[in-house]
């Protein structure tokens, strides 16, 4: 875990991340994406988690969205890596605050915010699938309560619908 305060007691906040050897920082707390604050170059470059196989566009989009609203980033330096599937944008330079440190800071509420969200959305599934695999009296019928007939439905068996076959 790396801790990083904002000027002094005004803020701190805790990631799971690491520091690479050339000195930039890797931030992997969040579910879909890995986040690289460049500090030599003054960047912040995302990249899809390796396992991750849907698109995380709207992800990457969501966060360099939130960074030039927040006026670390300018929208006009948000572009493609030269990583497949990769984002990166160029921080503002400043000095107090720090842009870096303010960086870091928006990223880790974004996480925070994007782990409640995803939070929501498993418990939604959850529910879902709990809906439909385990219905409750109301919307379930017991085997044998619906009784059995020849024919049911619109269509009887053995008759050829042509006007249905020439649709296309």
């Amino acid at each position: 875990m790396i801790k990083i305060t904002l000027g002094g007691p005004q803020a701190t906040v805790e990631l799971k991340a690491r520091r690479a050897l050339d000195g930039s920082l890797l931030i992997m707390d969040h579910r879909k994406i890995d986040i690289a604050v460049i500090p030599n170059e003054l960047k912040v470059v995302t990249y899809p988690k390796s396992s991750e196989r849907e698109d995380v566009y709207y992800y990457q989009d969501r966060l360099l969205e939130l960074l030039a609203n927040r006026g670390i980033i300018g929208r006009e330096s948000i572009q493609g890596g030269n990583i497949f599937r990769s984002l990166e944008a160029t921080l503002y330079e400043s000095e107090n605050p720090n842009s870096l440190q303010a960086a870091v800071y928006v990223i880790a509420e974004f996480i925070k915010h994007e782990s409640e969200m995803e939070q929501v959305a498993d418990q939604y599934e959850r529910d879902l699938e709990s809906f439909y695999t385990q219905p409750d009296d109301r919307n379930s019928t017991e085997l044998g309560e619906v009784p059995q007939q020849a024919e049911k439905g619109g269509m009887r068996p053995g008759y050829y619908y042509y006007p249905l076959r020439y649709r296309y």
